[in-house]
């Protein structure tokens, strides 16, 4: 479980540095107001789901440790909802592109694909391909 949280923390820097170039962009570019603030609802509410997702699943890794019996979910509905509350947060309070809210939506989904593909890449390159281990 080290290296899932690695990752979540990883994760979080990705989002939190996408969060402040749309704080910048927001400065720089007032015209596109509403896609700026969008975006950074969307990107905050991705990276809440992202977390609560990584925290249930190290909890169903510490039950079936424990080998518990408890019956255990990773909580879509509860990730529907907090995706949901950014739309209507988005919509109703703020005026908000709706577009630009759920495009930031996939923020932290796609930071942890990227970053899965480098750790991927990074350990391809420090494996050995000899199959005897020469070059070792």
């Amino acid at each position: 479980m080290d290296d899932l949280s690695a990752h979540v923390k990883a994760v979080t820097r990705l989002t939190f540095f996408f969060l402040s170039v749309c704080c910048l962009a927001w400065v720089f570019l007032p015209a596109y107001e509403s896609w700026w603030g969008g975006l950074m609802i969307g990107g905050a509410a991705s990276l809440l789901n992202a977390r609560h997702l990584a925290w249930k699943v190290t909890r169903i890794g510490a039950n079936a440790a424990a080998q518990t019996n408890r019956r255990a979910n990773l909580g879509f509905f509860t990730r529907a909802c907090i995706a949901l509350l950014a739309v209507v947060i988005a919509i109703k309070t703020y005026t908000f592109q709706l577009p630009a809210t759920v495009a930031g939506l996939f923020v932290a989904q796609l930071a942890t694909l990227i970053l899965g593909f480098l750790s991927k890449r990074k350990l391809m390159a420090t494996n050995s391909t000899d199959e005897r281990g020469e070059n070792n």
